[in-house]
């Protein structure tokens, strides 16, 4: 009797243990609304909540009212709310996202104020940042390349363009305040290039890119690094600087060095950093300065401020998961970030496709980095049948 009763309590104090350590899902509502002033309301929008410790997400879509309830386990999540609405020949986007939630409270209501951006016609397709290893195990970075796709069904002229990397250097909870009146309505660069041209001197096709490198060099060649997974020579541009002892000038078209900052004036050349840059692409407007500068306040370093209004595309990439709430580029330009995940590793993030008109792909823009680049083990420049513009008459 005694043994059976034993065997008994044991059953029953197990069976206590499954129910205290079984995880219940509880549900939560999410409230989406859209900025002062904004008319026209998608008809649903496209939610997920990532729980990125554990690597699991889950997708709801919410009606015009912005309206949805979940179910999920409790955890620590991203909020992603994104949705489009196509409008007098304009993409327009509308996303938003809450950062490291801390989900634990059955019933807990969250509210998300979408914000509000047309789409650029020309769009980052590929970043390759983090470099790679040479054959004898040390880093290599003189490959890095990005590639600019022709996301219309237009004709763009890329006369004129600007690309760099914004400030701070490294993702980081402590960013710059900016001696400047309405400072949130601009981003600050602390590398700056334009591309050459009169204004119609170097189009690009729908479906075609432009590759713009750090050095447009064949990267594979013996005294170069035969392990780099890119030959750069077919690049239309590169960020060469002028009398340059650690770069030869090549066939690619030299880009213009609008600005560097401080720290880097004795940079020979243009290194995205390998944690992850916060790049972004523009055209000026023709009252726009790209050599006023704005000081950051309680510091001698410096940018060029241009209006978010003018940012056609702009993207976030970090090192890892655990720096995606260190935002540096607006919610409204980039609701989320990207990234490889370590540096040297060959990798490279890739924009999504999202859909083939007439054999055309055209990509996922949504404005949230999170949603819209995949992770490629090798990087490709002119991924997925992109075409090469005709006046490159030096790429194979």
């Amino acid at each position: 009797m005694k043994k059976t009763f034993i065997i008994f309590a044991c059953a029953a104090f197990l069976a206590a243990c499954d129910k205290t350590d079984s995880v219940k899902e509880i549900t939560v509502s999410l409230q989406i609304t859209t900025p002062a002033g904004v008319t026209t309301v998608p008809e649903s929008y496209h939610v997920e909540f990532i729980n990125y410790n554990d690597n699991s997400k889950v997708e709801k879509t919410a009606g015009a009212d912005g309206k949805v309830a979940a179910s999920i386990l409790p955890g620590i999540y991203t909020i992603s709310v994104s949705a489009e609405v196509l409008a007098q020949g304009f993409s327009v986007i509308y996303s938003g996202s809450l950062v490291n939630e801390n989900i634990v409270t059955d019933g807990a209501s969250y509210t998300i104020e979408v914000a509000v951006a047309k789409s650029g016609t020309l769009v980052f397709k590929e970043i390759y940042y983090a470099g790679c290893k040479t054959l004898s195990g040390t880093s290599y970075f003189r490959d890095q390349f990005f590639e600019i796709y022709n996301n219309s069904e237009s004709v763009v002229y890329a006369d004129g363009l600007c690309i760099g990397s914004l400030y701070t250097n490294l993702a980081s909870a402590n960013q710059p305040t900016w001696d400047k009146e309405n400072a949130a309505d601009y981003v600050f660069y602390q590398w700056l290039w334009q591309l050459p041209g009169n204004g119609t001197t170097y189009p690009v096709q729908p479906g075609e890119s432009i590759i713009i490198s750090q050095y447009a060099t064949n990267h594979q060649a013996a005294d170069l690094n035969p392990n780099s997974p890119v030959n750069l020579l077919s690049s239309e541009f590169e960020a060469y600087i002028a009398n340059s002892t650690q770069h030869t000038d090549m066939s690619a078209i030299n880009m213009e060095l609008k600005y560097r900052a401080s720290s880097y004036q004795a940079q020979q050349f243009w290194l995205s950093t390998v944690f992850g840059p916060a790049l972004a692409i523009f055209f000026p407007a023709d009252d726009t300065d790209l050599t006023e500068l704005t000081t950051q306040v309680g510091s001698t370093a410096q940018g060029v401020a241009i209006p978010i209004s003018l940012i056609l595309d702009a993207v976030e990439t970090v090192d890892n998961e655990t720096k995606v709430q260190l935002k540096r580029i607006p919610v409204v330009l980039d609701a989320g970030a990207t990234f490889v995940g370590a540096t040297y590793v060959s990798k490279s993030v890739a924009r999504k496709i999202k859909e083939t008109k007439d054999g055309r792909n055209v990509y996922q823009d949504t404005n949230n980095s999170t949603n819209d680049f995949e992770v490629k083990d090798t990087p490709e420049i002119r991924r997925n049948g992109a075409g090469k513009p005709s006046w490159n008459t030096w790429g194979n």
